[in-house]
């Protein structure tokens, strides 16, 4: 049978040996917490989404997204990049995003510009990666242009004769795109460009907003027989201009009253009467000519006996001179 002292010693050892298990408990608790795995990164754009609007092609507008941090750890940004249909419309610019890590609360910017080269939609999205989740906010605009469209093209000015009155068109031109634009110059090229006449128009030196309406009036009057062509250029904020192609066809001019032929008016019946014959001389040009050569001759020749004439008096007032100095020399010395 055991001792009283033996029996005492065994509720001692077994309440040591629970201390050393709860110490080590302890110890190993805020070791486990450290190892334990953190949660997914929360980010969220401010704002979650941005449209650029309306923007005139071939320029470029910018925005700047905030990327905040919701999370309790700070983060790393991985990448940042556009993806989508529009890629190639929007990029991003300046950021901070790469400059370190976001701590939880924070925010980092970067910049988005959008460029569109067509008047269409476009729509694309930013992605950043996180720790190997992606967040998106999502981009649009729209190209912007003027667009000017003529009633018809080509103009047909129908048949006009030649030498006549000619033939008036009036072609209406509409601006149907979806920004303001204006016309600085409208042209007759091309072709038979002699035989169209612009007389009028209220296209240049304004702006056309979309939906708004200008004229051009164009005369043709052929100057030869056949088929004319020609274009009618408008140029301004659209690319290469407008081209309406013109067209006519010129006829036969009207035949011209055949004149009586030189002819003498006599009166026979007076046997004192006078005969009147008119008759039609051709100018001869070879004498015409000369005339106007013998006329600049004689002209040239009046000219250079002048200036002789001229010398000849210069002359003699220079030896009047000479001989009146010399008359005062001899009056002095005598």
């Amino acid at each position: 049978m055991p001792s009283l002292k033996q029996s005492s010693k065994v509720p001692s050892t077994l309440a040591l040996l629970a201390s050393v298990i709860a110490l080590l408990a302890v110890i190993a608790l805020p070791a486990s917490a450290a190892a334990a795995p953190s949660g997914p990164p929360e980010l969220s754009f401010e704002p979650g989404d941005y449209d650029f609007g309306l923007q005139p092609v071939y320029s470029t507008s910018r925005a700047t997204l905030q990327l905040r941090n919701e999370g309790a750890e700070q983060i790393w940004v991985e990448s940042v990049n556009v993806v989508g249909s529009g890629a190639g419309t929007f990029w991003i610019g300046n950021s901070d995003c790469w400059s370190g890590p976001v701590e939880p609360g924070a925010a980092c910017s970067l910049e988005v510009s959008f460029g569109p080269n067509e008047p269409v939609d476009y729509e694309a999205q930013v992605r950043v990666t996180v720790a190997g989740t992606d967040f998106y906010a999502d981009l649009s605009g729209e190209g912007a242009s003027p667009y000017f469209v003529p009633d018809a093209s080509p103009v047909d000015f129908g048949i006009a004769k030649v030498g006549g009155d000619g033939t008036t068109r009036e072609v209406t031109v509409t601006n149907e795109g979806n920004w303001p634009g204006g016309v600085f110059i409208a042209v007759v090229s091309g072709g038979a460009v002699a035989s169209y006449q612009l007389l009028d128009e209220n296209c240049t030196n304004r702006a056309l907003f979309p939906a708004d309406t200008c004229t051009v009036q164009v005369r043709f009057r052929p100057i030869a027989e056949g088929v004319k062509k020609a274009t009618l250029s408008l140029f301004g904020e659209s690319d290469g201009g407008t081209q309406v192609a013109l067209t006519g066809a010129g006829a036969a001019p009207d035949p011209v009253p055949a004149s009586n032929p030189p002819a003498a008016a006599s009166v026979a019946a007076d046997p004192g009467a006078v005969t009147v014959v008119v008759r039609h001389v051709k100018r001869d040009r070879t004498a015409i000519r000369e005339r106007k050569r013998q006329h600049r001759l004689q002209r040239r020749q009046r000219i250079q006996r002048l200036r002789t004439l001229r010398r000849r008096r210069a002359l003699l007032r220079h030896r009047r001179l000479a001989r009146a100095n010399i008359r005062g020399r001899v009056a002095i010395g005598g």
